[in-house]
This record gives structure tokens, sequence and C-alpha cells, in this order.
């Protein structure tokens, strides 16, 4: 199987977890509460924020690498402007479900992020 790019396996036990090499981003599958949908979790974390995450039965890492394998750089840019410095403001809780927002300090761009946590849609 060929190697994930810019990805470094930290730990394989309790949970599998990924840096990214050239931008210190985490990615982690690890195991979620009796009352999620799905028993395991995989979670891309740029500075501590979750800006990707998906439910998965077991604790097969294939699909999640495969992931990784898509994702080489996950950075906050802002769509608008060359800023690559985006902020996440504070999350935004409807239910169970956990959304955050992301602002840019250069141009006022402000959006919401996909809701990382929750219900799949």
């Amino acid at each position: 199987m060929p190697p994930i790019t810019n990805w470094r396996r930290e730990s394989r036990s309790p949970t599998l977890a990924y840096r990214n090499t050239e931008t210190s981003a985490r990615a982690v599958l690890h195991r979620t509460p009796d009352s999620y949908r799905y028993k395991w979790r995989g979670a891309i974390l740029v500075d501590g924020y979750p800006v990707w995450s998906r439910g998965y039965e077991t604790k097969d890492a294939t699909p999640f690498r495969d992931e990784l394998r898509e994702r080489p750089a996950p950075a906050l840019r802002c769509p608008e402007c060359p800023n690559d410095d985006v902020r996440v403001g504070e999350k935004a809780a409807d239910g169970a479900k956990i959304q955050r927002w992301y602002d840019c300090p250069d141009c006022g761009y402000e959006a919401p992020s996909h809701i990382v946590y929750g219900a799949e849609r």
C-alpha cells in the first residue's frame, strides 16, 4: 500500500492518530460515546478544531487512511482573499450537533463549517 502523503502515524492504540508534517494538523480515529450512531469517528483537527469528521462502524483503518490520502494538507484558508490565517470562531450548538464558524480578519469573510459532530446527513 502506498504511504500516506504528508501524514506520519503517532499512535495505534487505543486511538489511531496521525500528524501532518507540513501543517501540524492531527487526524484521529477514536471510539465515540455509546449515544453516537457510529462507534468510531475519524476527525481532522487544525489548531485543535475539527475541520472534517466522519463516522465508522468499526475500527477498520483502511477507509480512514484513504481519506487522509485525499486530504494531504488540511488548512483553513479564506476563499475570498489570499489570507491563510483564518480564525475559528465560537461553536454553535443545535441539539447534539456542533458547528464551527470561520472568520477572516483581513476581508471580513465569515462562514459556517459543515457539521462535524452529530447526526450524519
